[in-house]
């Protein structure tokens, strides 16, 4: 008998797990990102002689997610360019200049989702529209749900993500030393959602 693939068995898990909480757990369709355990992560290469990588400190974002209709999930995220932080200050400076990020003209970057296709219960292709520097353009994101549980913390439900996807800034017109540092940039984004509160 031919053993399953760990990767397989992971999938199958992760699919038990979603349909053990749909059937025992009441969720909320309404989330928002919880900012202390989300990490929206970056890397360039530099000169071919290193990755440098960096995130943003201030990101917010909602979802409306139904588990029982999850390809009429929609969401909207908002980042503040001015939070960019790659551990170097110098750096992060001439990023928020008008070279780069021109954080004094345009403060925020947004992303609304316009098409959901989960393939499976776990993973999903998320389409939108990426607003930067005044320019809006579409971009795929592959996303993985990782967990969907009450938090042993709070009791409350939790989703646990992970979106990964890569932006092409010159589409955007930050062209500054595209002939050193990556232009086709990889992003990574880590993160829990929460039940959201208030408007």
């Amino acid at each position: 008998m031919k053993l399953m693939s760990k990767p397989f068995l992971n999938t199958l898990a992760g699919v038990s797990l979603l349909l053990a909480t749909a059937a025992n757990a009441a969720l909320p369709t309404q989330w928002q990102l919880d900012n202390s355990h989300t990490r929206v992560g970056f890397s360039v290469e530099h000169l071919g002689f290193s990755t440098t990588m960096g995130h943003f400190d201030k990101v917010s974002g909602t979802l409306n997610y139904n588990i029982k209709t999850p390809n009429k999930t929609s969401m909207n995220f908002v980042i503040d360019t001015g939070s960019i932080n790659t551990a170097f200050e110098a750096r992060d400076n001439h990023l928020r200049s008008e070279e780069f990020f021109n954080v004094k003209k345009y403060p925020t970057m947004t992303f609304k989702s316009t098409k959901v296709n989960f393939y499976n219960p776990q993973q999903a292709k998320v389409t939108g529209d990426l607003t930067l520097l005044g320019v809006t353009k579409p971009v795929t994101l592959d996303v993985t749900l990782k967990k969907i549980a009450n938090s042993p913390m709070t009791k409350k439900p939790v989703i646990g993500f992970r979106a990964t996807g890569i932006i092409d800034r010159t589409a955007f017109g930050m062209k500054a030393f595209a002939d050193g540092i990556t232009t086709k940039v990889p992003i990574q984004i880590d993160g829990e959602l929460v039940e959201k509160t208030g408007k």
